[in-house]
């Protein structure tokens, strides 16, 4: 039909109910973007992993503090320099406090982009 529309939601089970595609943002910065299968099955960016790490699955037994996101989230007014989400990611390191990482495409899956120095 030619139809496209922009969904927003902090629900991700309703997001895979509705989106063909998914863009995640961290302080209003495009931090990952691929087809929903891809980015429900293999999430590149440290926070898409975590995001979908802290959603409840029944069946699944959660240790106590596991998915959460450890840190505070910093001011939007004044987001961290470098990576946005360095201040809170498990993977961070001198590189990502200095430069802000691209949005670019996966080696081997050119429909799935993430800004992350250290994508998986």
């Amino acid at each position: 039909m030619g139809l496209s529309y922009l969904f927003i939601s902090h629900d991700l089970a309703v997001v895979n109910h509705l989106a063909d595609r998914v863009a995640v943002l961290y302080l209003g910065h495009l931090v990952e973007i691929a087809d929903r299968a891809t980015l429900f099955k293999s999430p590149a960016h440290p926070y898409t992993q975590a995001l979908l790490d802290s959603v409840p699955r029944i069946g699944r037994k959660r240790e106590r503090g596991a998915g959460t996101i450890k840190g505070e989230i910093p001011s939007p007014l004044y987001p961290p320099s470098g990576c946005v989400f360095h201040t809170r990611c498990p993977k961070a390191q001198s590189l990502c406090r200095e430069q802000s990482p691209s949005l670019d495409a996966l080696p081997g899956r050119p429909w799935q982009h993430a800004a992350c120095h250290f994508k998986e």
